[in-house]
């Protein structure tokens, strides 16, 4: 008995101390040279006026925006504007404030995007920032959100993406201007869900500038520690073009080709436990690939179909809550209905025979936790509120795989990352929800994912007869 209560004071110490820091925050570190620290903050609210030694910058840039037929290229003038100090000390931030990129969008595009002029129009876009100091320049890719804005009956839209760029830190004394580059567009109608907007790489006109601003860095004071010397982040590699998804015709011809031997594994990055889970390689059941032929010359309709059922293993977890508390936990992802099935459905459109795009929806369920060692009794039925939307896309291929993902720079927000939402029906003899949701969940696109998948379907052809040589296929989760 002494001892049981030994541990009953052990575990309710632990808990009041966790309850007491549930209200802090993590933050990630910042990055030397021309670079950002990532924060985690919702949009930004109307920005005070400039201070004392900033300023308000704006810039105009031209750019040709090749949108499809029949609209077809347009010429777009984006105003890209942000408030910003004259100066900098080496080794402290730069903040660039109130930063928006905008832009009026000629009546004939948004009426091919939005049929219905009530829906209104909402997207993102991913706006190229390079510094330049001396010889040396980094690029900042920075992704924009335009916020659902209603059509006006007549005449073009005027929409403004914003943004929040984290503090760039400059290490090097002396002028770094900034130069924006030409802009890629993701619009798509207000109402529509999780369809993935179609991306519109944009180029700037000739003959023109394109800077927005140039800050002189100033010498620290010579009793400041000297950061390290910078590490110049790669310039980022321009998005593939993507298509929007539609709804398909009633007619047509299905051809369907079944997918053997499909390996999964499934990495997710959770933003606020600093944590990667990662899954054990798991494998697709009734995998199939469906091309719609339509008739009279049975052409094959763009997109196709990829579809199955995959189950995951739980998976035990290690971080440190709040930052520094050391805990392990079993996590699971589950198809919404988890009560009566173990396997989530995996169904995506195919573009070109070479993009794949998903939704796909699980619930995250957590238990057998231990904070500092001390059992935490979650019970059986921890599991987040609502379902975890997971908007993925990538290169495919359908006979031999790809790897779908997030990305944090896509220029559709919806393809940015996913949240977390908060955590229902943990403890068993006290609430534990309000402790999980303030450790783990993300109202905002934080978190990451990535899937990838190989089809082994070679290896039940005749180039592989003894089926020793091919590579081990994972045994599945029974339904």
């Amino acid at each position: 008995m002494p001892e049981s209560r030994g541990r009953t004071t052990r575990r309710r110490t632990t808990l009041a101390a966790l309850a007491v820091l549930a209200a802090l925050s993590i933050g990630t570190g910042a990055l030397t040279g021309v670079s950002s620290a990532s924060t985690e903050t919702s949009t930004p609210a109307a920005p005070p006026p400039p201070s004392a030694g900033e300023q308000q910058v704006s810039k105009d840039v031209v750019l040709d925006c090749p949108f499809a037929a029949p609209a077809g290229s347009q010429q777009i003038t984006l105003t890209a504007s942000a408030t910003v100090p004259a100066t900098v000390q080496v080794g402290s931030g730069l903040k660039f404030r109130s930063l928006t990129a905008s832009f009026l969008l000629p009546h004939t595009v948004a009426a091919q995007l939005v049929p219905t002029s009530s829906d209104g129009i909402r997207g993102g876009l991913t706006l190229g920032l390079t510094a330049h100091q001396g010889e040396k320049h980094a690029a900042i890719p920075i992704p924009f959100t335009i916020a659902a804005t209603p059509l006006p009956e007549n005449g073009d839209v005027k929409l403004t993406a914003t943004a929040d760029l984290p503090e760039q830190t400059i290490t090097v004394p002396g002028k770094v201007s900034f130069d924006l580059g030409a802009p890629t567009i993701a619009l798509k109608s207000a109402a529509e869900g999780a369809a993935e907007a179609t991306p519109v790489a944009c180029t700037l006109l000739p003959d023109q500038t394109t800077t927005l601003t140039s800050i002189l860095a100033t010498q620290a004071p010579a009793t400041a520690p000297s950061p390290d010397k910078p590490k110049l982040p790669p310039a980022p590699t321009p998005p593939a073009a993507e298509r929007d998804a539609v709804t398909p015709k009633d007619d047509g011809f299905p051809l369907v080709t079944p997918l053997n031997y499909v390996q999964v594994t499934a990495t997710s990055s959770i933003y606020r436990l600093g944590a990667t889970v990662a899954s054990s390689k798991t494998g697709v059941l009734n995998g199939s690939w469906t091309v719609i032929l339509d008739p009279p010359d049975y052409i094959p309709r763009d997109p196709s179909t990829i579809s199955g059922v995959v189950g995951f293993r739980p998976v035990t977890a290690t971080f440190l809550g709040f930052g520094f508390v050391p805990v392990t936990a079993t996590v699971e992802f589950l198809p919404v209905d988890y009560r009566n099935s173990k396997l989530i459905d995996l169904t995506g459109q195919l573009w070109g025979g070479v993009r794949l795009t998903t939704r796909v929806q699980v619930m995250a369920r957590m238990s057998n936790a231990k904070v500092n060692g001390v059992p935490l009794d979650l019970g059986p039925d921890c599991v987040t509120a609502k379902p975890v939307s997971l908007n993925l896309s990538g290169k495919y291929n359908a006979t031999t795989g790809g790897i779908i993902s997030t990305d944090p720079n896509s220029p559709d927000p919806d393809y940015r990352g996913f949240a977390l939402p908060p955590f229902v029906h943990c403890g068993t003899t006290e609430p534990l929800s309000p402790l999980l949701t303030g450790m783990a969940s993300t109202a905002e696109n934080l978190n990451q994912a990535k899937v990838v998948n190989v089809n082994f379907v070679e290896c039940a052809s005749n180039k592989f007869p003894d089926h020793t040589k091919c590579k081990p296929i994972p045994d599945t989760p029974p339904r």
